[in-house]
């Protein structure tokens, strides 16, 4: 669990009561038998996990009656709600102790606590809620299926670094095998640190172990998904098994996340060999056009004899300390643009999110996602749980004029600047840019991760943009926030039939007044899977 995520954790307000948690149920059959588990519902059948650890599927037909911990029984085929919503309570408590972090524990909790305002396991759903949340805050992390917090985690993770070190030495002083064995006792201990795996993919690949290669590097870019060393890794290794299409698509996310040359030549090399069929298929339109503008910026005329395998940077060579940010949990902004909690964000932040967490002030609600655009960078979700709920108005005009003043809000880099809400300034520099993605502006107001989906406002107050992204920065190049124009977001609202009914405002206000009149309608967005 980083910084970023402990931080948020600790705005949460969780109500702490005292009950029973379900240890489980029991299914009495129509023959008089009964067997007793973790008891899931599915359609017509029930799932049961008993305490041996088998699974099997059973028909309600032949259940006479299910009986929960608390002692309360429903006949096995009633429609009562009841009964309905204990399968829930244990559907979400099988869901959160499968659970890769703790936060999306407190995610699926939050949830069924949102979803069930009457459920008779309401009180034992805000105890583990309130479990859940501890461990998110203590940044208990799962290790080999258990999860640890405090002091023993801080020794398991000191006693792999130790090994991990001895390794990277020994990788200098060319004791391959000594290293790799070092490396693979630091992994087992604490599976969990990408130096590690990343090390481990490293000297496998040299070995051509390319089964071996894949497994580290697979979870390498699980831990660091935006970690280009091991995206472009990892494609090398698939090209090398004839996963080409695999290969391909590696090399062009890791040309996405930052190119360079060595990733535009691996990039350049793999359409250029691999089958033709691969290479001039559809679907490798979007790489070869990457391609043939990376060729020209590196000017590359042709493929390579080997591809490049990337060392990771020399700072996280040098200290594996501390847990990685796991890729399964993620944060960004948006803002309410109606007055029953329905919130504008990017698709990015919204997309293949499992559960999804708003935060507001001190509270914790969750929400889901109603709307996900393929077209542009957009997404609507809408709170689980009615409230009314602030909005913000938008600018009557598609596109600002260039050189238009604005106000960026959101929720960025909350590991090194905190959780409360940021604000920058700057103006309009380009209203003409095109991503691809709906981008459609250019903006020198600094933004960076966490920003994404966060309201871009004129001098009124009116919302003229959305952010989507920066561009990458250089020694020699500043970066840009890039945003989505108004007239783009009335497009996708149209298409949702959603009409905001707020009018724009008109008058001048500072920078102060702005802010006062957002800020409670800009919300942080956690999103797990």
């Amino acid at each position: 669990m980083t910084r970023t995520l402990r931080m948020l954790l600790g705005v949460i307000a969780v109500v702490l009561l005292s009950t029973g948690g379900v240890k489980g149920a029991k299914l009495i059959m129509k023959d008089g038998t009964t067997i007793e588990g973790t008891v899931i519902r599915n359609g017509d059948s029930y799932w049961v996990k008993t305490a041996d650890g088998n699974t099997q599927n059973i028909a309600i037909d032949d259940v006479q009656t299910l009986v929960t911990d608390d002692d309360s029984s429903d006949a096995a085929t009633s429609d009562a709600g009841t009964s309905e919503q204990s399968y829930e309570f244990l559907s979400s408590h099988n869901r959160a102790n499968d659970a890769p972090s703790a936060l999306a524990a407190v995610a699926i909790w939050q949830g069924f606590i949102d979803k069930n305002p009457d459920s008779p396991d309401m009180a034992s759903a805000k105890q583990e809620l309130a479990h859940w949340s501890t461990l998110a805050e203590q940044g208990a992390e799962k290790v080999n299926g258990k999860w640890i917090s405090g002091d023993d985690l801080k020794q398991l993770i000191q006693q792999a670094e130790d090994l991990t070190q001895e390794g990277l030495q020994m990788i200098n002083q060319k004791q391959t095998l000594m290293a790799i064995d070092k490396l693979q006792q630091s992994v087992r201990i604490y599976p969990n640190s990408y130096v590690t795996n990343f090390a481990l993919g490293y000297l496998k690949a040299l070995q051509k172990d390319y089964d071996g290669s894949i497994q580290y590097y697979l979870a390498a870019t699980k831990l660091k998904p935006q970690a280009v060393e091991a995206v472009n890794n990892l494609a090398v290794e698939n090209f090398e098994k004839g996963r080409y299409e695999q290969a391909i698509d590696g090399f062009q996310q890791a040309a996405e996340i930052q190119d360079s040359e060595p990733v535009a030549r691996n990039l350049y090399t793999a359409l250029s060999i691999c089958p033709e069929d691969i290479s001039d298929s559809p679907k490798m339109k979007p790489a070869q056009e990457a391609s043939n503008i990376l060729a020209a910026k590196y000017q590359i005329s042709g493929p390579q004899e080997v591809f490049y395998l990337m060392h990771p940077p020399s700072s996280l060579v040098k200290s594996n300390t501390g847990p990685d940010a796991p890729s399964d949990v993620w944060s960004g902004t948006g803002f309410f643009i109606s007055t029953d909690g329905l919130i504008l964000t990017n698709r990015h932040v919204a997309k293949g999110a499992t559960d999804l967490l708003v935060v507001i002030g001190d509270q914790q609600l969750s929400a889901r996602a109603v709307a996900i655009d393929d077209a542009y960078d957009l997404a609507l979700i809408r709170l689980t749980k009615p409230r009314t709920t602030p909005m913000v108005s938008f600018s009557p005009a598609d596109l600002p004029a260039d050189g238009a003043d604005c106000v960026v809000m959101g929720f960025p880099l909350m590991d090194r600047l905190g959780s409360e809400i940021k604000i920058t300034r700057g103006i309009i520099s380009s209203a003409s840019a095109n991503e691809g993605n709906g981008a459609d502006l250019l903006t020198d107001a600094k933004v960076n991760p966490g920003n994404s989906g966060g309201p871009i406002l004129d001098k009124y107050g009116n919302v003229m943009a959305i952010v989507c992204m920066k561009s990458l920065a250089s020694a020699t190049e500043d970066s840009y926030g890039i945003g989505i124009s108004a007239g783009h977001i009335r497009e996708f609202l149209k298409r949702n039939n959603i009409d905001t009914t707020l009018g724009p405002t008109d008058k001048v206000m500072d920078t102060e007044d702005i802010v006062a009149q957002v800020k409670t309608a800009t919300v942080c967005i956690l999103a797990t899977k």
